[in-house]
């Protein structure tokens, strides 16, 4: 019995390494999913912090350049995150050649709002979490504790504003200036690339964009989104739009239990508890 018990462990344990091998095979060389016969509608999706989108980017640009696929529906849930990675993903979406639907799921704030504008058509649910429009820098000051334990932090820099914002010291009145300006033109390129997408002046969107959440129904009205629906609704636009009803939809992403994306998730969840202080962000967390 015991030899058998012994047998059955490896077995499994063979058995979960081939799957994860066979996994990272698929998932360098292509999965069948990407071979598309008939024309379609392809389906992708953003999910979780935004930390690093090359990939989604070079899917975007492959489904492009893909004469099968005439129209991309993108499914975000996103609270933002990083703000070059997010900018990557507007530029290519702005340059796609077909029609981009956005349909918001559960939250699609701060960055993942901003990838979202650069849709053709924008859909939330009334649920849905949205806006937060702007850019947040916070870190932790150590300095209190340091001076009662008897720590001090030596720094050699090459110029005075190569180590701010320091954790060990307060700010002075300059060096929050300069960080504020960074905030600033950050922020700036938010509401510059929000306006080329919404019909709205830039003193209506300014006097929403203090960085507050609004529902999906809330959006509609401020005109941030352009329509209440799901992805069945904004396939059925899509459709219309193309004038092809007989279109087939196509997924490519990766499903949820495959075992290889269930690591992949919680490697993510991971970095995104952990994203560096003092970093500027397009992200909306409550108590970062």
């Amino acid at each position: 019995m015991k030899k058998f018990l012994k047998f059955a462990a490896k077995l499994l344990i063979a058995l979960v390494i081939i799957g994860i091998i066979a996994r990272i095979f698929l998932v360098m060389s292509g999965s069948s999913e990407d071979v598309v016969i008939k024309d379609s509608i392809a389906v992708v999706r953003l999910e979780g912090v935004i930390l690093d989108t090359r990939t989604l980017d070079k899917k975007l640009k492959k489904l492009d350049e893909n004469d099968k696929i005439k129209g991309v529906i993108l499914e975000v849930n996103s609270p933002g995150g990083l703000i070059a990675p997010t900018q990557v993903i507007y530029n290519r979406i702005m340059k796609m050649k077909k029609p981009v639907y956005a349909v918001m799921e559960f939250i699609a704030a701060s960055g993942g709002y901003y990838i979202s504008v650069a849709a053709d058509k924008v859909y939330a649910l009334e649920s849905t979490t949205t806006g937060s429009i702007g850019v947040i820098m916070q870190y932790s000051n150590v300095k209190e504790l340091f001076d009662k334990i008897g720590i001090k932090s030596v720094v050699f820099k090459s110029g005075e504003m190569k180590d701010v914002p320091s954790t060990t010291r307060e700010l002075s009145k300059e060096e929050r200036q300069y960080v504020q300006e960074n905030i600033n033109e950050f922020f700036d390129q938010f509401v510059r690339d929000v306006l080329k997408r919404r019909s709205m002046s830039e003193t209506q969107l300014r006097t929403l964009a203090d960085g507050r959440v609004f529902s999906g129904r809330k959006a509609l009205e401020y005109k941030l989104i352009d329509r209440i629906g799901t992805r069945e609704e904004a396939i059925i636009d899509m459709k219309d739009e193309i004038g092809i009803q007989d279109l087939e939809i196509k997924e490519f992403y990766e499903k949820e239990e495959s075992l290889f994306r269930d690591i992949l998730s919680k490697i993510g969840a991971f970095k995104a508890s952990h994203l560096p202080e003092g970093g500027f962000y397009y992200l909306y967390k409550p108590g970062l």
